[in-house]
């Protein structure tokens, strides 16, 4: 099994629509297009999950680039960059030295800055 990553189709798209075009390929084994989990339409990318290495590959040549219903969509391997591009990720920026937001004991916040003054309407 092969696990294509498929983006930038049209948003109005059946499911349907894009089994057929790449079961002409090769064997589409499955499709999981991505919705949004409150409006349950779709992102505009998914995954489909070719039989064989080869229909993959057609798939690949045939559909990448091509454009359906105005947009222009892409097509590659799922699993193709992730393994030489591991995610990172950042530190809260905001965070103390020793991990946490939160002021310490001996230090006052805003110990520079005086009171503000109450103005009444008198």
């Amino acid at each position: 099994m092969v696990k294509l990553f498929v983006v930038g189709y049209p948003l109005d798209i059946q499911d349907s629509e894009l089994i057929e075009m790449f079961s002409i390929q090769g064997l589409v084994h499955s499709i999981e297009l991505i919705t949004d989990k409150f409006t349950h339409k779709h992102k505009g990318f998914g995954f489909i999950e070719m039989v064989d290495e080869a229909g993959a590959e057609r798939a690949i040549a045939a559909l990448n680039g091509k454009v359906i219903k105005g947009r222009k969509i892409t097509v590659k391997k799922a699993d193709e960059d992730r393994a030489e591009k591991p995610r990172t990720f950042k530190g809260n920026r905001f965070q103390s030295e020793e991990g946490n937001s939160a002021p310490r004991a001996n230090e006052q916040p805003f110990k520079s800055k005086r009171p503000r003054k109450l103005v009444s309407d008198k």
